[in-house]
């Protein structure tokens, strides 16, 4: 353990995840597709396709998912493969699942009425 208390060290720890906003400036089908560039450059379906074989490659790797409406999306589309892969990174504790919303809260200024209702839709 390299930390030292005396030694007032700065112990920063990064935690890769996605927040991709559903419905927020674009329709869930826009933002998974790419559609209407003009407003957000994203495709956010691209993003579990590459994690999941990054983490294939890379078996020290860590990621957490908390956008279940774009999981789901993506998860119908996947080969029976591609969801044995999944379920094996979920079983290895690699691919965590946070908050259990079908879209994340505002994490700054949250009010409990809105997690509930991210959290039950």
């Amino acid at each position: 353990d390299d930390y030292d208390e005396d030694e007032r060290t700065l112990l920063v720890h990064i935690v890769p995840h996605t927040h991709d906003d559903v419905g927020w400036l674009k329709t869930v089908d826009q933002l998974y597709y790419g559609r209407n560039q003009s407003i957000q450059h994203a495709q956010v379906r691209y993003i579990l396709d590459n994690v999941v074989v990054a983490m294939g490659r890379n078996p020290n790797w860590t990621f957490m998912y908390v956008d279940t409406a774009f999981f789901s999306k993506w998860w119908y589309e996947q080969t029976e493969d591609t969801r044995d892969a999944v379920r094996k990174l979920s079983n290895e504790g690699r691919l965590t699942f946070s908050n259990g919303g079908w879209c994340m809260h505002d994490e700054a200024t949250t009010h409990y009425m809105g997690m509930i209702d991210k959290t039950t839709h």
